[in-house]
């Protein structure tokens, strides 16, 4: 109800109150006719309506009753009025049906405000802890910028990665720029166990004692673990590791983390130092097979050996093999661009326009190859998704049909080829697939 709630039996005593001192005044004013029936205004209505309409129907009835029995005591049972009594109950239940829809109104609106009040408040509480989540999650990239793309460049692009401990300490080195890696280490593993440490940085003891929870469990079980997923955490210095293993599946090295800042101890950090310390090591033991290779074979390993396969597209091969594995642990996708053409004369000025092209990154890679009488370029861009290399392949794009319209008119001004023609001429084929269909596409273009 909207009315301050009190006891029905204060309400009754207030009313009959109020009857008696109604009658009190009216026996003063005309003894003959208390209740002023006679007069030219219908006072009891006036009455009635004042209390069924304030306390509603219950009270008015027990006015109408009050008046009832002061009718018979000061009227003795008129029948004149009795029927205005009669008259008058009605409109007591009049005025009662008035006062409930009236009120059930009311309480459904005040229900609705109530409620409109306390979603507003719940809203706004959740907009300020978006908003303050938000400002969070912006501190820690505005704080911490780096992308994969960036962070491996900017180790690829150092040239000591002749032996494992130049690659650990360039290594850590960009962790702790990028990622405020504060104490951590790399350590060479060997059967199964730590065998001695690569490189550190920061205040760690390179010493693992004996017994280690985390370093046990990553060597056990061969993969990346946090300190949250041991039951016990007493039982560990460190908050993170990460192995690397090699094709054989077994652990060569290991990246031990000791402190991180807080803001950087989430998910998506240590997924991103994740994969880039197992692609860095993943590009140092592959530069180091090439040069036990060539130490082996004197150089020998030459390109223009018709029995051997290009070395760039042995390393575009190698390429898409570690990113396709990527894709598979951690759904990091990368995509491959490529261009077919049977025309000798696009394929080089295609080539030509590919290399010299400033859109590629460090990480980018490109490689022309030959199937048949067909002409195939393939580009490699590392952890790009689909939507992400759309800009780039855009700007591609709009330079080679440059190059296929002025070459084919050309062409056909030349007379280069005197049985092409307008009908006969075959443009540019060109596709982006994920790394995982690599193979396929192969297949489709009869490389295999």
């Amino acid at each position: 109800m909207t009315l301050k709630r009190r006891s029905p039996l204060l309400q009754a005593f207030e009313v009959i109150i109020f009857t008696l001192i109604i009658g009190s005044v009216g026996y003063y004013v005309d003894s003959s006719d208390p209740l002023l029936v006679n007069a030219n205004f219908s006072f009891m209505i006036l009455w009635l309506a004042i209390v069924t309409l304030f306390y509603g129907l219950n009270m008015g009835l027990i006015m109408w009753i009050s008046f009832a029995i002061m009718s018979f005591v000061f009227y003795h049972g008129n029948d004149f009025f009795t029927s205005i009594l009669l008259e008058n109950l009605f409109f007591v239940f009049l005025f009662g049906l008035f006062f409930s829809n009236l009120h059930d109104e009311m309480d459904k609106y005040k229900i609705k405000n109530n409620y409109l009040q306390l979603r507003l408040k719940e809203l706004t509480n959740a907009f300020f802890t978006l908003k303050i989540s938000h400002d969070k999650l912006e501190s820690i990239y505005i704080i911490q910028p780096a992308s994969f793309r960036f962070v491996i460049s900017e180790i690829l692009e150092s040239s000591d990665h002749n032996t494992a401990e130049d690659s650990a300490k360039n290594t850590l080195k960009v962790l702790k720029k990028f990622f405020s890696v504060n104490a951590a280490m790399i350590y060479r593993v060997k059967r199964g166990s730590l065998e001695r440490s690569l490189a550190s940085v920061g205040d760690i003891n390179t010493t693992v004692e004996a017994g280690d929870k985390l370093i046990e469990e990553v060597l056990l079980q061969k993969k990346a673990m946090y300190l949250s997923d041991l039951e016990d955490e007493a039982q560990t210095a460190y908050i993170y590791a990460v192995p690397f293993l090699d094709k054989r599946s077994t652990i060569v090295a290991i990246l031990i983390v000791k402190d991180i800042p807080f803001l950087y101890y989430n998910q998506d950090t240590l997924l991103k130092i994740n994969v880039v310390f197992n692609y860095i090591w993943t590009e140092y033991k592959k530069r180091a097979s090439l040069d036990e290779i060539r130490a082996k074979q004197g150089e020998q390993i030459g390109l223009k050996d018709e029995q051997h396969e290009r070395q760039d597209i042995v390393d575009f091969k190698l390429e898409v093999i570690r990113l396709s594995n990527i894709l598979k642990d951690y759904n990091i996708d990368s995509r491959i661009y490529s261009i077919y053409t049977k025309s000798k004369y696009l394929d080089k000025e295609i080539e030509d326009f590919l290399y010299e092209n400033e859109l590629f990154e460090v990480l980018d890679q490109y490689v022309s190859i030959k199937c048949a009488n067909q002409y195939i370029h393939l580009i490699l861009f590392p952890f790009v998704s689909s939507a992400g290399i759309h800009n780039t392949i855009s700007d591609v794009d709009k330079g080679l049909e440059e190059i296929e319209g002025q070459l084919r008119v050309s062409m056909l001004e030349e007379g280069l080829q005197a049985h092409l023609s307008e009908k006969s001429y075959q443009g540019l084929r060109k596709k982006h697939i994920s790394v995982r269909n690599f193979n396929n596409l192969l297949k489709e273009y009869a490389c295999e």
